[in-house]
């Protein structure tokens, strides 16, 4: 055998080719059996403790270092349900704190101290006409330190109106903290206005202040057209009814049945005539015909304005021909002014027609002293005197 072969068994008895030899344990050694560790019965087997998982915010107690927890997808839709649901817990938790504040405001805090009686300019002390202060006040039916918003003032402005006709304008209102302030303007006798059963005597904005069996006097005479059952009641404002004598009878939509209201056309008229001054020189407005709508001035000039077309400029020429000195008319003079005539240039004069004063009668001749038709005869002869 060659050193060749014999190296080659050496390295498989002993080298990486060989098996290697079995281990014998000490008890088969010794003679001692091997058993086998016994089986467990299978059965509901413990778990395991949960461990606590780490904290991720290291500033927070009780934070733990580790691998940080996979978390869970949030979808678009859970954040804005999200962001609905905070939205309306803020909205009703402040709306709660609202109501709270106002409970507690309206309760607790505003009480009626003190009450003002003031004109519309805010102006004191303030012109109540025939009234006083105090019967203001008691008619309000408030009392101090009552609540300040336990009360409706357009219902307390309502029982002053009604209650006080001589108030042309009454309101009332709250200031915080605790005032209650009633501004008034007084009424001023302006109209009489004669119906069926007697006259009534009116404030300028209308407003029936009492009632009369004879017309008033040093009131401005208003002639209106009236329902016939007309009832007048202190304190209600007096409506005219619309009647045009040039359109009885036609219900046709034309431009002329487009014409203002009879209560349009005085409120307008009256409101020209104070912007032109006129209005302490009125005596009589007369809007019975709203195709014959006319005005009297210091009851000597009748100026007669025909349909309510260009009224404005109608009383702007009649006040310029009553109060100019130069180039109106004369203080003594008397009769009618015309501005309701428009030419077909669309200009409006004015025709003054002065009142013709009535003859005056001559005097009855006194008879001379022996011509009493007696003694004479036509023939200025005696007569004789008869025989006895």
């Amino acid at each position: 055998m060659d050193r060749d072969q014999r190296s080659r068994q050496q390295k498989s008895r002993g080298g990486s080719f060989a098996r290697p030899a079995q281990k014998r344990s000490l008890g088969s050694r010794m003679g001692l059996q091997k058993q086998a560790p016994p089986r467990q019965r299978p059965g509901p087997q413990p778990k395991p403790p949960r461990r606590p998982q780490p904290q991720l915010n290291p500033q927070k107690a009780g934070y733990v270092p580790g691998t940080p927890r996979r978390q869970r997808r949030v979808t678009q839709a859970e954040v804005l349900r999200r962001r609905n649901r905070r939205r309306a817990l803020g909205m009703l938790g402040v709306l709660a704190v609202l109501v709270l504040g106002a409970f507690v405001s309206v309760n607790l805090l505003f009480k009626v101290t003190a009450f003002r009686i003031e004109n519309f300019d805010r102006s004191t002390p303030a012109d109540t006409g025939i009234y006083t202060e105090d019967e203001i006040i008691a008619a309000l039916g408030i009392e101090q330190n009552s609540n300040l918003f336990g009360f409706s003032t357009a219902e307390k402005t309502q029982r002053l109106q009604a209650q006080f006709p001589y108030l042309e304008e009454v309101r009332v209102d709250v200031q915080l903290p605790g005032t209650v302030v009633v501004k008034v303007r007084p009424a001023t006798e302006r109209f009489a206005c004669m119906y069926s059963g007697g006259w009534v005597v009116l404030s300028d904005a209308r407003k029936i202040l009492r009632s009369e069996l004879s017309q008033p006097e040093g009131l401005t005479l208003l002639s209106c057209s009236l329902p016939a059952d007309f009832t007048p009641e202190v304190g209600q404002t007096l409506t005219p009814q619309t009647y045009n004598s040039l359109l009885e009878g036609d219900t046709a939509a034309t431009p002329e049945a487009a014409r203002p209201t009879a209560e349009e056309t005085l409120t307008q008229l009256c409101a020209l005539l104070e912007s032109e001054g006129l209005t302490d020189g009125v005596t009589a407005i007369d809007v019975m015909d709203q195709s014959k709508l006319s005005f009297t001035y210091q009851g000597r000039i009748v100026v007669t304005l025909g349909n309510a077309n260009r009224l404005d400029y109608k009383v702007r020429l009649a006040a310029a021909a009553l109060l100019d000195p130069e180039k109106g008319l004369l203080a003594s003079d008397r009769g009618t002014l015309d501005v309701s005539y428009q030419q077909t240039d669309g200009e409006i004069r004015g025709y003054f027609a002065p009142e013709e004063p009535e003859p005056t009668p001559e005097p009855t001749p006194e008879p001379e002293e022996g011509e009493d038709g007696e003694g004479e005869g036509e023939s200025g002869e005696e007569t004789p005197a008869p025989q006895e």
